[in-house]
């Protein structure tokens, strides 16, 4: 996403200087430019919500799962109390073993949820980087910028309801087909 940032702040620039330089290869008026705020299509595209809601539910399936293993500790550090000093330390080895493994498995599974949701996010984010690229050639558009790096830009010229609306409408088709 940041070389798609990159690429688009240069595009602006390039623009900028080919209608401003006295040998000005192309016009303004030639020029179709529009853009699009890549965070709201993110924010509002269906198939980017399912996904956040899918993670979460996950998420909290992994959580209570790791909170059983806490109670499990909790239950068998209480039951030290009652034991002889002897059986003490072969429960204290059998609690530290347990304590070091629920530590593994917490950070596998914060490692395993934030791989998920990046390689997810990629996938989404290609996605849109794809409908934006279709929107401006089936539209006759010459460059469409990411509206968080513009300045200033009339609303007329600001394509990303039309995009979010391709995607939505792409995503619902496909939704459609599957059930």
């Amino acid at each position: 996403m940041k070389t798609w940032m990159s690429m688009m702040g240069l595009a602006g620039l390039l623009v900028f200087s080919l209608v401003t330089s006295p040998q000005s290869l192309v016009t303004a008026a030639e020029l179709k430019v529009g853009y699009v705020n890549p965070a709201a299509v993110l924010e509002q595209y269906q198939r980017a919500k399912d996904v956040e809601q899918v993670l979460q539910q996950k998420g909290q399936q992994k959580q209570d799962e790791l909170e059983g293993r806490v109670a499990e500790l909790k239950k068998l550090r209480q039951s030290l109390e009652l034991m002889s000093d002897q059986a003490k330390e072969a429960k204290t080895r059998e609690i530290e073993e347990k304590s070091d493994e629920f530590k593994r498995l917490k950070g596998r599974t914060e490692r395993e949820l934030v791989r998920e949701r990046n390689q997810v996010l990629k996938e989404i984010l290609d996605e849109i980087h794809q409908a934006v690229s279709e929107y401006a050639k089936a539209n006759g558009f010459s460059l469409i910028l990411n509206g968080q790096l513009v300045l200033y830009g009339q609303e007329a010229v600001d394509v990303t309801d039309e995009v979010l609306k391709m995607l939505n409408d792409r995503y619902a088709a496909r939704k459609a087909k599957k059930t």
